[in-house]
């Protein structure tokens, strides 16, 4: 086992740590989707095709909502395939010494959200472009930039209703999208999305309008920013 194994599974293993009260709950949305249906099952159950065809297409239609919450396919993708180890370890910023999080308490709540979700590679960058050393590079990292910079950023990922590609972005003209924050960012014909600090940012294909029971979440492959780094 190599170094950047052993890291990612202790990596894990904390996050495991950190959302055990949601673990329950993780289990029995995979097991809903073992068979194919909705659910979890390497996330591909809740990718719905009516999102492929594009912004203004006729064919993306919302359809009913996934089993799984927002936290709960973020929690099964991290068990699955690795991924959102930054996103979820961004969120973990955020507890107190209650175990009470905002972000998780949103994200789990019935209100519908949409999350614009970066990858690992996204924060990594983002963290290489603050001035991380490539070997320091890891999720708690984070952290040290403080609870208000870290929710704003994390706000700045989220909107209010459940909105897939072709309500996020339009054919002919671009668009401003309010988040959670009170920020803009802006959304463009050719399915990109241009945030404050100027960032080009790019959906993540065959993992956009992925269908959660209180939201969608699309996976995007830079982390916006509500200020110039």
């Amino acid at each position: 086992m190599n170094a950047n194994t052993t890291s990612r599974a202790a990596r894990r293993s904390r996050l495991r740590l950190l959302f055990t009260p949601f673990l329950g709950m993780l289990m029995l949305a995979a097991a809903c989707g073992a068979d194919g249906g909705e659910g979890v099952d390497g996330i591909g159950a809740n990718v719905q095709d009516r999102g492929r065809g594009g912004p203004g297409d006729a064919s993306p239609v919302p359809g009913k909502p996934g089993d799984a919450n927002i936290v709960e396919i973020a929690l099964a993708v991290n068990d699955e395939l690795g991924e959102f180890d930054y996103l979820l370890g961004a969120v973990g910023c955020l507890t107190n010494d209650e175990g009470d999080n905002p972000v998780v308490d949103l994200l789990t709540g019935d209100d519908k959200k949409t999350l614009f979700a970066p990858t690992d590679d996204a924060f990594e960058q983002l963290q290489l472009t603050l001035g991380v050393p490539e070997d320091q590079l890891d999720p708690e990292v984070t952290c040290t930039l403080g609870n208000e910079t870290v929710l704003d950023v994390l706000a700045y990922h989220v909107t209010e209703g459940r909105r897939f590609s072709n309500s996020v972005f339009n054919r002919n003209s671009s668009k401003p999208v309010e988040m959670l924050n009170g920020e803009f960012i802006t959304t463009n014909p050719d399915l990109t999305i241009t945030d404050i600090a100027g960032q080009s940012i790019g959906v993540v294909p065959d993992f956009v309008n992925i269908n959660a029971s209180n939201g969608v979440i699309h996976v995007v492959d830079t982390v916006m920013l509500p200020f110039a780094p």
